[in-house]
């Protein structure tokens, strides 16, 4: 069991163990986990996030596979992160667009964004039927501080949105979405930099990308983004 250490026993997470259901990620495979609900908890959150969990609504959870620990979360050092030639041309060809830190509201236009996304890039995929209710509450359903990064070009259409938790200390980028067309001049990519710069510009240590499964090819991008760690065990390592 993940050894939280709370500053009273009223603290210490209640934990969950789902049933096993088809792994998301892996054919053939399937997936457990742990899962603790965080309302009216919410101080166990930075310490359950260095250890490898993630937070879907008021929820936080880790994967506890049998015979299988392919999902290691990676995280980037943001002090010492330094922006890639790579990263430097994706945000020259992407200068005309800019970003705004604005409460965790749901929109049609977001919902419309997302829905788009999700058809043209992960068709068929667990979070493709989402309705409109679902995707309010993802956004909007949150016992800590969480804020969306909203991406708009210069006519205000909106490009892009990062469902971003903020602590103390860390960042987490929970989710995001972008317009698939600009999918070519590396959205994802600029998303996650300018992430970055502001975790950077205000002292942040950490940001949390999620999981990381070396045989998924939508993943590598997170290594692009050093130096990153991840979490073997219960030890953070380079990657």
């Amino acid at each position: 069991m993940i050894d939280i250490k709370p500053k009273s026993v009223l603290e210490q997470p209640i934990y969950m163990l789902t049933k096993a259901t088809p792994c998301p990620y892996l054919k053939g495979r399937v997936e457990k986990r742990i899962a603790t609900d965080i309302t009216y908890n919410n101080k166990v959150y930075n310490e359950l996030a260095s250890n490898g969990f993630r937070r879907v609504e008021n929820w936080m959870y880790r994967p506890v596979c049998d015979n299988c620990s392919a999902c290691k979360s990676y995280r980037v050092d943001i002090k010492k992160f330094e922006l890639t030639k790579s990263l430097k041309r994706v945000i020259k060809n992407l200068r005309d667009i800019e970003y705004k830190i604005i409460k965790n509201t749901a929109t049609t236009e977001h919902y419309n964004l997302f829905k788009k996304y999700q058809f043209e890039r992960h068709s068929g995929g667990s979070m493709s039927d989402m309705d409109e209710n679902e995707f309010i509450s993802m956004i909007e359903t949150s016992p800590i501080r969480t804020k969306l990064m909203e991406f708009r070009d210069k006519s205000k259409n909106l490009m892009g949105v990062i469902l971003l938790d903020i602590d103390s200390v860390n960042l987490s980028a929970v989710y995001s979405f972008f317009d698939p067309k600009l999918s070519k001049l590396g959205m994802g990519n600029f998303m996650i930099s300018e992430c970055l710069i502001f975790g950077k510009k205000n002292k942040y240590k950490h940001l949390y990308l999620g999981y990381y499964i070396r045989e998924i090819s939508s993943m590598s991008y997170k290594c692009r983004f050093k130096p990153g760690q991840i979490l073997d065990g219960s030890d953070w390592q380079s990657l």
